[in-house]
């Protein structure tokens, strides 16, 4: 359902939408029963998902993540433009300072931040911004949950930005960042995203988060000197195991190749969490493989 007034300025027909502070928009289906949105995806959706999160969470320091991540959603939602920006976001003084900004080609550092010198306020007063910064779901959002076409080209935000970065239709989905609050954002010319898109991206955002964490933490061991897995204090076992952890296995693939129930496989995998001092299996994977490297 398109708007019908610019947003920010009438509170939304009972029944149509949400106030969010001064910002409005309709809600995007993917936030009814999520178990119904599983359903509107495909068998090619689910499988290109799961190569997605393989490549995702495949070992390797946060500058070589940062090249991964750029093809990995590139491949899943086809784009002109793709984009993972952090920004220090100053609410009192209603800007938002550009602390890292990742690109697929430098339009924004290129073209944008150097001729827009009210880029940070703009920033802050962006729809998606201001919707975060109310309380809104953390949910990927698209420009048309906001504006009609017509209303996006009589925006600032048009002359400021889309008619510069050459794209009309674009999704953006908060995520984590050591360095502020982060978005990573794609965005084409033409045909707009849809609730797929959208639901695509929503699946992927906690794993993104989780496999940023993991580069984090391999790019600080790599830095402080990673130690070999025998310091650990590991059975030989507990050394097999965590060598298939490393290499993406579940506890059930493990109980297979070794020949072995699944509850004794998750005993040795709590006694390795313990050793090794991490949270979770993620974090194990990691640190296995980076020991094993040494």
């Amino acid at each position: 359902m398109p708007l019908t007034r610019p947003p920010g300025t009438l509170s939304p027909p009972r029944g149509e939408g949400w106030g969010e502070g001064s910002v409005w928009m309709r809600k995007p289906a993917c936030l009814e029963i999520i178990a119904q949105s599983y359903m509107r995806l495909s068998q090619k959706d689910f499988d290109a998902l799961q190569q997605a999160l393989l490549q995702l969470y495949e070992y390797r320091d946060l500058e070589t993540f940062r090249q991964v991540v750029t093809k990995v959603f590139l491949q899943i939602i086809p784009a002109d433009h793709f984009s993972l920006v952090a920004y220090d976001v100053d609410p009192l003084a209603g800007r938002a300072r550009m602390v890292e900004c990742q690109e697929s080609d430098p339009r924004i550092a290129r073209d944008v931040v150097p001729v827009v010198p009210y880029w940070e306020q703009l920033v802050w007063k962006h729809p998606f911004t201001r919707y975060f910064a109310g309380g809104g779901e953390m949910t990927a959002l698209m420009f048309s949950d906001f504006f009609t076409s017509a209303q996006l080209r009589n925006s600032v935000f048009w002359e400021c930005g889309c008619a510069i970065l050459k794209y009309d239709r674009a999704i953006s989905l908060p995520v984590a960042s050591s360095r502020g609050t982060a978005a990573l954002s794609l965005g084409r010319r033409g045909r707009d995203f849809t609730e797929r898109d959208r639901l695509v991206l929503n699946l992927l955002r906690p794993h993104f988060n989780q496999a940023r964490r993991n580069a984090d933490l391999a790019t600080a061991r790599k830095a402080a000197g990673a130690k070999p897995l025998a310091a650990y204090n590991l059975t030989p076992r507990e050394t097999e195991i965590g060598h298939w952890i490393a290499g993406g296995k579940t506890n059930p693939e493990i109980a297979i190749i070794l020949q072995t129930s699944r509850r004794t496989i998750e005993k040795h995998m709590e006694r390795v969490l313990e050793k090794l001092a991490v949270e979770n299996r993620a974090s194990a994977a990691v640190m296995i493989a980076q020991a094993e490297a040494t």
